[in-house]
């Protein structure tokens, strides 16, 4: 931006100054002037010829109308010459000009003298025919004259003139007189001739000052023409001096827009140089930069992958011994147990809820990141649910004893639509958490209608407790993922700082908004506005629980997690269904004699998917499948249940799923072969007596069954040396990618077991990349797992030899 704006300064300057000398180098105000200057002298010389001429006809014709056209061109010269005066340049100029006018006023003079004394002069030709005619009568008379003496007597000098005429007088005495001649003829024409001669003697005076006045006037046309020539010389002059200053003046601003350019150009070259270095070297910078932020940006985006990757995945584990756990503890239950045992079965189902809820809240928390959450629109009753989740969540925490106050307007009893599940959700959270922080006093919730129109609801909903409240300072920060009020919070109260955030964004999903006002202990309110579109159509009626099967049914069960199956074998044992378990669906022949009604697949399988199974057995030929109904069993919430449905399934088991939810599915396949009765069982569970391992969880998975612990140690036993020898081969040929495979795969069993030992190292192994550690380190942490996993595997011996029936 710099360099631009440089180059846009430099440019501007450059033309700016450019500008101006071609301004200077193309003006044409001078010589347009000096132009007008030259035509107007010359058009004004043009006008003196033709007064001149107007000047010698008026002469020659000597007529007074000749004689004022010649004085009216005469006034238009000194019209001219006024016009002219406007373009001299000095005072010398001017007074050369008046010089003109006065010239020219003098000539008028002389040529109206001049005029005046020709018609004389034609008076005095008038006296020389007289007195020509008084010398022939002479001459008759015996008089001579000079002029009969020589024909060109006129035309000879004056001196001649005189002697001719003194020798004419002479010879005119001596001449005899005729006799015949008239007494006082003679003197009659002595005394004329003497009169003519003397009026031709006062003409001779006339003839004089008419040359005189010729003389003066042909000296003024000389000085007019001189000064006319002076002025043109001038005017020439000076055209050429201002010609010569002017080119001068182009031919300097000529070499200083060329050197300003020259230096512009260098200078606009030393920028762009500069310029281009840096701006090279900043985009070689933001290249750099950009490819490391396209790398973690894949970084980045292979993090959430594999985040929604990882919890997806864990989430499967999860809710896998989850639904191990709620089911094993449903058949405890149901089981005559001492109190204690009660308890320890109610702190476990205590336990499994919570995770349960973190797990759900992660996947919730997944989706909404990743945009997939849909939002239903059924109808439902906005007060019942409102009621209901508040009533729920209170005899939860009964041992508070918090009192829950309802102040719901009357219009809400009206059904509305939306997604109920969602907006109960978002009441769970605030509600739970309402109860959490509030020791004493009370909780109220407060619904109305804000807005109303014929067709939509805008409903206020406000959850207020009396409880420690929220700091000013830290309100904004907890609608944020993983964030609490205070540091301290979550080991005081428990929790993970997921609730709000996921109850802020499903608010904002379902159009509506939350907030929240709070002080230090004295309590906070959170209100959430929701709009709503008051429903037309009809409640579905409410879910029944489904009940225990009263015929004979079987169930085809795949799954690659042997406690899971073990688990499901036990359940449908306790319902009286038989169960054929697969933990590999290529173990199923397609010959089989197989008998089942339904089949349960699991939809995360390393070998085939469920959607993969399902496949098979309609498409490939299994003599034993006879378009039984087809169930998915997944631990997975990224998938909407259409893709299940769409895909061909009867319905879907969201693990972990209870007995209630997998009886409620057989009755949806099979109505008429459930019923509402429950048959107890009673044993003892067995335990390790080892802190190397834990039978903990697999009881939860199989309970008193002590022979199906012993198979599933065996199991785990054989399935352990086998993947042993696959990790060491890995490792000596230094392949992560099978350390990694073999790691994650031995992982789950080692978890059950709960060997707080051996799970570090194979997940540290599970997680290996290439540079994270050395070749001797890895084979160093393999010593060390292989040392272990021996001592390992002698205590489960050990422990396995208690048994009469072991004869490993």
């Amino acid at each position: 931006m710099l360099s631009y704006l440089i180059l846009a300064a430099l440019a501007l300057v450059v033309g700016y100054f450019i500008i101006s000398e071609i301004r200077v180098y193309v003006s044409t105000d001078i010589s347009y002037k000096n132009d007008t200057k030259l035509l107007k002298t010359g058009t004004i010389l043009t006008q003196l010829h033709e007064a001149e001429s107007l000047s010698k006809i008026a002469l020659q014709n000597k007529s007074s109308k000749d004689f004022s056209n010649y004085t009216q061109k005469i006034d238009s010269i000194f019209v001219a010459l006024d016009s002219l005066k406007k373009y001299a340049s000095n005072d010398d100029q001017k007074s050369m000009l008046d010089s003109v006018q006065l010239l020219l006023q003098k000539k008028v003079i002389n040529s109206n003298e001049l005029r005046l004394l020709k018609a004389k002069i034609d008076a005095n030709s008038s006296i020389d025919d007289a007195l020509k005619g008084f010398n022939m009568m002479e001459e008759s008379l015996g008089k001579i004259s000079p002029e009969s003496l020589t024909p060109d007597f006129y035309d000879l000098p004056v001196e001649a003139q005189t002697t001719l005429k003194k020798w004419a007088d002479y010879l005119s005495e001596n001449v005899p007189k005729d006799s015949t001649t008239p007494i006082g003829v003679d003197s009659v024409l002595t005394a004329s001739k003497s009169l003519l001669t003397e009026a031709k003697k006062s003409s001779m005076k006339t003839l004089r000052s008419l040359a005189e006045k010729e003389w003066a006037l042909n000296r003024t046309d000389l000085e007019l023409s001189q000064q006319l020539r002076n002025i043109i010389a001038a005017f020439e002059q000076e055209i050429i001096l201002k010609t010569y200053t002017d080119n001068i003046n182009k031919q300097t601003a000529l070499n200083r827009s060329i050197r300003l350019a020259g230096i512009a150009a260098i200078l606009g070259f030393i920028v762009v140089a500069l310029f281009t270095f840096l701006i090279t070297k900043d985009y070689w910078r933001v290249q750099r930069y950009r490819q490391q932020l396209e790398k973690e940006k894949k970084f980045s985006e292979s993090l959430l992958k594999s985040r929604e990757q990882l919890i997806s995945m864990v989430s499967h584990d999860l809710r896998t011994p989850l639904t191990t756990i709620t089911g094993y503890s449903e058949l405890l239950e149901g089981t005559p147990i001492n109190e204690k045992r009660f308890s320890y079965v109610h702190q476990i189902k205590s336990a499994s809820h919570y995770v349960d809820s973190l797990v759900n809240d992660l996947l919730d928390f997944s989706k909404l990141e990743a945009g997939k959450i849909k939002v239903e629109n059924r109808p439902f009753v906005l007060s019942e649910l409102i009621r209901n989740t508040g009533e729920n969540i209170a005899e939860i925490y009964s041992e508070k004893n918090i009192p829950l106050i309802f102040e719901i307007d009357e219009r809400l009893d009206r059904a509305v639509m939306g997604d109920a599940f969602r907006v109960r959700q978002v009441l769970s959270n605030l509600i739970s958490n309402a109860y959490k922080f509030t020791h004493i006093g009370s909780i109220r919730i407060k619904a109305r209608v804000a807005e109303e129109t014929p067709t939509h609801y805008r409903t206020v909903i406000a959850i207020s407790d009396s409880g420690i409240g929220i700091k000013k300072e830290k309100q904004e920060h907890i609608f944020k993922e993983f964030t609490q009020a205070d540091d301290h919070t979550d080991k005081k109260y428990g929790g993970y700082g997921l609730g709000l955030t996921i109850s802020k964004k499903l608010t904002a999903l379902l159009n509506g908004k939350i907030s929240v006002s709070s002080e230090e202990d004295k309590g906070s309110t959170f209100t959430i506005n929701i709009p709503f579109e008051i429903s037309s159509l009809p409640i579905p009626p409410r879910d029944e629980i489904a009940l225990i099967p009263k015929r004979a049914l079987s169930l085809l069960i795949i799954d690659d997690d042997i406690a899971m199956l073990k688990l499901l074998k036990e359940v449908c044992h306790s319902l009286g269904i038989t169960a054929h378990t697969y933990n590999n669906f290529n173990a199923i022949k397609k010959e089989s004699s197989l008998s089942y009604h339904m089949v349960l697949t699991d939809i995360q399988m390393p070998d085939l998917s469920g959607f993969q199974v399902m496949d098979l057995l309609q498409n490939s030929g299994y003599v034993h499948y006879k378009q039984q109904p087809i169930v998915a069993m997944t631990g997975r919430r990224d998938l909407e249940k259409k893709v299940y449905s769409e895909a061909g399934f009867a319905d879907i088991l969201q693990k972990p799923f209870t007995k209630a939810r997998l009886l409620k599915v057989l009755h949806g396949q099979f109505p008429e072969a459930v019923h509402d009765e429950e048959g107890p069982q009673n044993a003892t569970i067995p335990v390790s007596d080892s802190h190397l391992f834990s039978l903990a969880i697999i009881n939860s998975f199989l309970g008193n069954n002590k022979v199906a612990v012993a198979e599933v140690l065996q199991t785990f036993m054989a399935d352990t040396t086998i993947n042993m020898e696959r990790l060491s081969m890995a490792i000596s040929q230094t392949n992560t990618q099978e350390i990694n495979a073999v790691s994650h795969r031995m992982l789950p069993m080692f978890r059950q077991l709960k060997t707080t030992d051996i799970v570090p190292i194979l997940e540290q192994f599970e997680l290996l990349s290439e540079n994270d550690m050395t070749e001797k380190a890895i084979k160093l942490s393999f010593a060390d797992l292989k040392n272990k996993v021996t001592v390992l595997l002698l205590a489960i011996k050990s422990y396995l030899a208690k048994d009469p029936s072991y004869n490993g």
